[in-house]
């Protein structure tokens, strides 16, 4: 259904709008608008949790038989988000439907797609999403998990790494059944200047304080570094609840003189910290509890700055960084990480160079939100005429 000048209409469903951390979304809802379509976002929690039980309970108790209808459809084991969701997605159908939309789309696979599923089951509309990482890597419930995905008219998942992980949790994904949509980076690329010689070495990381940055590995690289000789200072942009831990880490090995931790600054102040950083390190590791990152926003806005980056090979890092774009360690492996940073602080001007604009030339040709909202769309027009030819031959039959 498009609108009277034509245009393909999409509904956003998101639990909430988007995050610091989540910009991808607001640069792909963007490039949907830009690339033509009309686009509306519908956010199931405007007001934050703030009220949100009373408001549940009121909607639930006015819609039993719908409620049950998307219990069953979700799954009983899905219990009590289940529940959530169908409260969520009664709540937005009414408005959605006055959009009149297409296809309805969101970004993660735990309970905005649930939500999301079922306003296209009211509507009947395809609906997809967008897989990314710690959404599926960190849900116990594999049957719930696999009954969302495949009420869905498509997934998309930001890396084929992503692929790889829900297979291994068990999670049947046929291969027309997905395609590749990148976390859309919308920022700037450009050549930063040479370190001066003398100076120490100025490492940064801008992330949150969790296991899964892999931080306490890059202070016993940067000890190691410190032993060895190499003057550098490290910079944490970020606050989280490993700060503390991180702090007293950084005193025990005797390096609390070269790192600082800034704790959770503006977005601009963090990215402005990139502007005379020497090289950009992020440690990604497997949490204990199977969280991992997808492809760090980080790494993009370093990159996209020329500047050089250390990381580690997991999840989809190598679909950004290419071949020899970055300097790669093992995860969880500081000895190895500190010779990579060794490697990149002390690399020939001309390789570096040539490193920073590998990932560089990626992100402009793989990561442009541009490129994404093409991939979207021409998706989600086959999904909506083969939903239009199913209604005429059921019209026919």
């Amino acid at each position: 259904m498009t609108d009277q000048d034509g245009r393909f209409r999409v509904a956003y469903v998101l639990l909430r709008p988007p995050s610091y951390s989540e910009t991808f979304i607001g640069s792909e809802i963007r490039a949907v608008g830009d690339a033509g379509a009309a686009v509306e976002v519908f956010v199931a929690r405007p007001g934050g949790r703030a009220g949100e039980l009373r408001r549940v309970l009121a909607i639930l108790l006015r819609h039993p038989v719908r409620l049950l209808r998307h219990v069953r459809l979700l799954g009983f084991s899905y219990l009590p988000r289940a529940v959530l969701a169908s409260a969520y997605a009664i709540a937005l159908s009414r408005d959605v439907a006055r959009f009149r939309p297409d296809v309805v789309h969101t970004h993660f696979v735990n309970l905005p797609t649930a939500t999301a599923v079922l306003v296209g089951r009211e509507l009947g509309v395809p609906v997809t999403a967008l897989a990314h990482a710690a959404d599926f890597l960190l849900d116990g419930n594999v049957a719930a998990l696999a009954r969302r995905l495949g009420a869905l008219a498509h997934l998309f998942v930001i890396s084929e790494a992503a692929v790889g992980q829900l297979r291994d949790k068990g999670v049947a994904i046929p291969p027309p059944s997905h395609s590749v949509v990148r976390a859309a980076y919308d920022g700037e690329v450009s050549e930063r200047a040479e370190r001066l010689p003398g100076t120490p070495a100025r490492l940064v990381t801008v992330a949150r304080l969790i296991e899964k940055k892999g931080i306490g590995a890059t202070l016993d690289a940067v000890a190691r570094l410190s032993a060895e000789g190499l003057p550098v200072r490290y910079d944490v942009y970020g606050d989280g609840p490993l700060r503390e831990a991180l702090t007293a880490q950084a005193q025990a090995l005797g390096i609390a003189g070269m790192v600082t931790f800034h704790g959770a600054v503006p977005h601009r102040e963090a990215t402005a910290a990139l502007l005379d950083a020497d090289v950009a390190v992020l440690a990604c590791q497997a949490a204990a509890d199977g969280d991992l990152d997808g492809i760090p926003v980080f790494l993009m806005e370093a990159a996209s700055r020329g500047v050089p980056v250390v990381t580690t090979a997991v999840s989809g890092i190598p679909e950004l960084v290419g071949a020899r774009g970055a300097w790669l360690a093992p995860p969880a492996d500081p000895v190895a990480l500190a010779t990579a940073l060794r490697a990149a602080l002390e690399a020939d001007p001309v390789e570096v160079r040539r490193r920073t604009r590998e990932v560089a030339d990626r992100i402009r040709t793989e990561f442009p939100p541009g490129l994404q909202a093409e991939r979207l769309l021409d998706r989600w027009r086959r999904l909506a005429g083969a939903e239009r030819a199913s209604e005429a031959r059921s019209t026919w039959d």
